[in-house]
């Protein structure tokens, strides 16, 4: 197992100077404020390059602060990003610098030391939120444990910005058809590679054991060559493509008798849907330990308290097999955790 021994913190958010022990489960109890929900966002920042709730860098730089640093120590290694507002010093440089053990890295080389999966309340949206939310689940997974994917949805997505602007000059006759050529083949290619990956991944959560029977079907906006010609001119119309991984869903079904293949988000109750995120974050998990042959750090951001008992009572069992954070802001939860888990490291901030 990949240990997460250390992270330390400079100018990072609310944080002037900061560091974090950790042991193999931990827990930050502290009123909403103190910087709880910062910690999980270094760590996942540490594993995955970006954050789970910062839109922009210079949202985690403090006040008034022309950089800030995220370290961590995993087993033997020493990883550090160090963010940036695009000037130190009046010269312009990278919004963000990578390095491991001292030696700078691009961020593709340097993702992967360590896997993180964050639960979060806001994740408690993903059955009935968005279709975007739930593809941005889905990336973060596949990009953070498959390279090629990685490159093939940023690439999918440069073009996909490229073709739709070319869309409207072809329908206003300022350029010729043939221009959108090059463009189709890109997304032709690396679209059918997205969805291949997807699907090998819905195909992997399908033998997730759960104690209540779920399904997923995936709602896929298949593209390939033959697809993009025969949309093309209501592309050309709209000014944007119409198909593609852009515009994939997923539903979570029932699978039990009583319910077969009805979609949760439509029939089933606040704790069912919610039992189904937890389905997704198993599945996560699991995932990522299967295909990196490492088991990821859990992150429970205050999730406890969205959780009715039998679903308190399967992330308690999760805790008891991955190196665990957890945070809470209710009294309650953090006198429940004490008699729950034991060996439990607990630091007030």
């Amino acid at each position: 197992m990949s240990l997460v021994k250390k992270v330390l913190f400079q100018d990072f958010r609310i944080f002037n100077q900061q560091e974090i022990s950790l042991s193999e489960t931990t827990l930050l109890s502290g009123k909403n404020g103190v910087g709880k929900t910062s910690v999980m966002e270094g760590i996942y920042l540490l594993s995955h390059g970006d954050s789970f709730r910062a839109s922009l860098i210079d949202d985690m730089i403090a006040f008034e602060k022309e950089l800030s640093r995220v370290g961590g120590k995993i087993n033997g290694d020493v990883l550090e990003i160090t963010l940036t507002r695009g000037k130190i010093q009046g010269k312009r440089t990278l919004k963000r610098h990578f390095s491991l053990n001292g030696a700078k890295k691009r961020k593709k080389d340097f993702i992967g030391q360590f896997f993180a999966v964050s639960f979060r309340p806001e994740d408690m949206r993903l059955i009935e939120g968005s279709p975007g939310r739930r593809r941005t689940f889905l990336d973060s997974i596949l990009s953070t444990t498959d390279r090629n994917y990685a490159h093939s949805l940023h690439t999918y997505e440069q073009a996909l910005k490229r073709i739709n602007k070319l869309f409207e000059l072809v329908r206003e006759g300022v350029q010729p058809r043939s221009v959108l050529q090059y463009w189709e083949m890109m997304l032709a290619k690396h679209g059918v590679y997205l969805q291949e990956k997807r699907h090998d991944f819905f195909n992997f959560l399908r033998t997730v054991s759960f104690p209540f029977d779920f399904n997923i079907k995936y709602l896929i906006s298949e593209i390939n060559e033959e697809e993009i010609e025969s949309h093309r001119d209501r592309a050309i119309a709209a000014g944007f493509l119409l198909k593609g991984p852009h515009k994939d869903d997923f539903q979570v079904l029932f699978a039990g008798k009583k319910l077969k293949d009805r979609d949760v988000s439509a029939f089933g109750s606040r704790g069912q849907q919610r039992l189904g995120v937890l389905w997704l974050k198993l599945g996560e998990l699991q995932f990522v330990e299967d295909v990196q042959k490492q088991k990821p750090i859990f992150l429970l951001d205050d999730i406890f308290s969205e959780l009715d008992e039998e679903a308190q009572n399967m992330v308690l069992e999760l805790v008891n097999k991955y190196q665990t954070v957890i945070t809470t802001a209710h009294e309650e939860t953090d006198t429940f955790l004490r008699e729950k888990i034991d060996d439990l490291k607990v630091i007030k901030l």
